[in-house]
């Protein structure tokens, strides 16, 4: 009889208590790698969104570089006729340090546009965005390029180097090629996107086919 008792007490199951803590204990690693596990999708979340946002920024400036670089007859702050003709016949010289716009004769679509990029301070604030104007038709098309929720521009310098000013010897001018230094300051991101901020830095010279053309034709 006394075999039997023994053999049941050694064949006996959990106790209440240790099942409880066993629960318990379960509970908690479970509570932890659940906290893991979402935290790690929410950061992978905010990374994706940040990634997009500035993926689109750099398609943004590389339209304008691309623009810039086909493109001629590189204007500051020109407030005079907005057509092509009247852009050329503009005695004024550019070169050196632009605040904040850009005007040039565009040629990427294939014919000769009055384009103008501009800096816009929101309201308010310094931040902005930037601006692209085109003048076509008699009503100018504009629009942002940059993306006015998620990205907001501290700034942008633009300092022109145009074959204009270079120093002509008697009757020989040594045009050269024109170019734009291109300086952008910004914070992409909002309250529901990581900001990040942003420096794009980028030097611009002309792609057009013969460059003394367009100096003959001012």
């Amino acid at each position: 009889m006394k075999k039997i008792t023994q053999a049941i007490q050694k064949n006996k199951g959990f106790t209440l208590i240790e099942t409880l803590v066993s629960i318990a204990l379960f509970t908690i690693v479970l509570v932890i790698v659940g906290g893991t596990v979402v935290s790690v999708i929410d950061i992978n979340k905010r990374n994706q969104l940040v990634s997009s946002v500035v993926n689109n920024l750099n398609y943004s400036i590389d339209s304008m570089v691309r623009d810039i670089k086909t493109g001629y007859l590189y204007k500051c702050d020109y407030t005079g006729t907005m057509t092509v003709t009247g852009l050329k016949d503009s005695a004024e010289d550019d070169s050196g340090k632009c605040i904040d716009s850009i005007t040039l004769i565009s040629t990427i679509s294939g014919e000769d546009i009055v384009v103008k990029y501009r800096f816009v301070k929101a309201e308010g604030v310094n931040n902005g965005y930037i601006e692209k104007t085109i003048y076509k038709n008699a009503v100018p098309s504009i629009y942002s390029i940059t993306d006015k929720k998620n990205v907001s521009i501290d700034s942008v310098n633009l300092t022109i180097k145009s074959p204009d000013a270079l120093e002509c010897k008697g009757e020989v001018c040594d045009y050269g090629q024109p170019s734009v230094f291109v300086v952008i300051k910004g914070l992409a991101g909002n309250q529901s996107v990581q900001a990040s901020k942003f420096y794009v830095q980028t030097y611009i010279s002309q792609r057009v086919i013969n460059i003394t053309d367009f100096n003959d034709a001012n």
